[in-house]
């Protein structure tokens, strides 16, 4: 039996995201198994499963927002930015409420940010989390990202408070919470991560997985996994032909002209499309992923379902 989708799992703290990956594929024996967003062993929350097929489409949820609900512990500097790291500094300062409600305000739409250097950006071809481990000296460029919105939830003592945060593909939540912390002159790392939402998935979809089970039971994964079709509902599409799938199957291209007269209305928002994923149907069967070159239809990543 061919398996094919998406599972949402509610990820435990103290379990690596690769774990889950690989307790997945040992219970369905599957070697065809993915992951959409690391979360690190101290996180819990959202970690989204590709299965079969799903796995073409993983570049699709890395690209949808995120939200976590996360606590920061002022007054320490970690290696790691986070609490499993060892203290590097530490002050007696510690940030009013008024400080943070003026601080954070610093931190939302477009910001440039320095991933840790516990994290698995390469760094001339090796993991820079390696490095870090080796004690080697590197250093990491600073990124773009996006933070929607970034709020208090809770201003629980002088030393941790709570917050909620919507943000772009590439945030690192333990980077914000060390900035934040800087910012203030009061240093600041993750004490506690959560994450909640991806897109328009929550935990409501999320299944919880037994750990002390030394095999996961199939049976539970089999009938929470949700069809490759529902994480790419909100892409632009085009209906093709049965004659026109077979042939993208071949590998050939299809003219625009040649489409449907529906289809040929979204020519030009087809073309001028800044979506990196469009998809081919065929009666709400997924084809393949495409591209409009020279005013054709190009498949880049076909579906074999």
């Amino acid at each position: 039996m061919k398996i094919n989708g998406w599972l949402f799992v509610d990820k435990p703290e103290g379990i690596s995201s690769r774990k889950v990956v690989n307790l997945i594929s040992n219970s369905l024996s599957i070697k065809k198994v993915g992951h959409a967003g690391t979360l690190d062993p101290m996180a819990s929350g959202l970690l989204p499963i590709a299965i079969g097929e799903a796995t073409k489409s993983i570049g699709v949820i890395q690209q949808f927002t995120k939200r976590y609900k996360f606590i920061i512990k002022w007054g320490e500097k970690t290696s790691t930015d986070d609490k499993m790291g060892s203290l590097i500094s530490s002050t007696r300062i510690r940030p009013r409420l008024q400080d943070i409600k003026k601080t954070i305000k610093n931190f939302t739409g477009k910001i440039e940010q320095i991933p840790p250097n516990f994290s698995a950006i390469k760094v001339n071809g090796k993991r820079a989390y390696i490095l870090a481990r080796n004690n080697e000296d590197f250093l990491l460029n600073a990124r773009t990202v996006f933070i929607e919105t970034f709020k208090i939830n809770k201003y629980i003592d002088k030393d941790y408070c709570s917050f909620e945060c919507i943000c772009s593909k590439g945030t690192y939540i333990r980077a914000l919470g060390r900035d934040l912390g800087e910012e203030m002159n009061c240093f600041g790392h993750i004490f506690k991560l959560r994450r909640t939402h991806i897109g328009n998935f929550s935990t409501k979809f999320a299944i919880l997985l037994d750990l002390s089970e030394k095999l996961i039971h199939s049976s539970t994964i089999l009938k929470n996994i949700l069809p490759i079709e529902k994480v790419l509902e909100s892409l632009p599409f085009i209906n093709l032909t049965k004659k026109q799938e077979t042939a993208i199957r071949n590998g050939q291209k299809i003219c625009l002209d040649e489409l449907n007269d529906d289809d040929k209305n979204k020519k030009p928002l087809l073309s001028n499309s800044k979506n990196n994923f469009m998809i081919c149907k065929n009666e709400n069967r997924l084809i393949c992923f495409f591209k409009i070159e020279n005013n054709f239809v190009k498949p880049t990543r076909v579906f074999n379902l």
